[in-house]
């Protein structure tokens, strides 16, 4: 099996992706304001989000695509095309097919008593966890770096600035699921 190569897009998006990450991170060697720092890295933070917007349109485009041939209501099979340009309709067979196979042990359907205020808590707890988790990290990575400050080390949050920028630009490159 082989890998997809990636797009030019996608290596845009990774190489934009690695060097705000890198800027970002180490940003309290080259910047000494607290103030000027945060509106950097906001800045950085736009320019990682605008550097995804095309693969995000690319896989909304996608998405809608499959949404629109499933609610055609027919299958198309490859290489059954019509001379009209139409596909085979294969529905009624795939319903007949599962409607002899239906017997009276299947499993239920998904259970619907589960409360709207139990899902949103849910998530809302994941949200929470997911931003402890990630100001704790940035913390960390921060008094690191002052730690290594202290010692007497040259710019030292830039040694986990580039080993960072060129994780996120390796886990940018790798490929979608569906793109295989």
């Amino acid at each position: 099996m082989t890998t997809p190569r990636p797009t030019r897009t996608r290596v845009l998006a990774a190489l934009v992706t690695g060097a705000a990450t890198t800027a970002y991170y180490a940003s309290p060697d080259l910047i000494r304001s607290r103030t000027a720092r945060g509106w950097v890295k906001v800045a950085l933070s736009a320019a990682n989000v605008a550097a995804s917007v095309p693969d995000l349109r690319a896989a909304l485009a996608d998405r809608k695509q499959k949404h629109a041939a499933t609610a055609t209501g027919s299958l198309r099979l490859g290489g059954t095309d019509v001379p009209d340009g139409t596909g085979l309709d294969a529905t009624g067979v795939v319903h007949r097919a599962v409607d002899e196979n239906r017997t009276s042990d299947d499993a239920p359907g998904a259970p619907r008593d589960v409360r709207p205020a139990l899902v949103a808590g849910v998530v809302v707890a994941g949200l929470a966890a997911s931003t402890v988790g990630t100001v704790a990290f940035e913390r960390w990575i921060f008094r690191r770096g002052e730690a290594l400050a202290a010692a007497g080390r040259p710019l030292p949050h830039t040694r986990t600035a580039i080993v960072l920028g060129v994780l996120m630009t390796a886990l940018t490159l790798i490929p979608d699921p569906t793109d295989a």
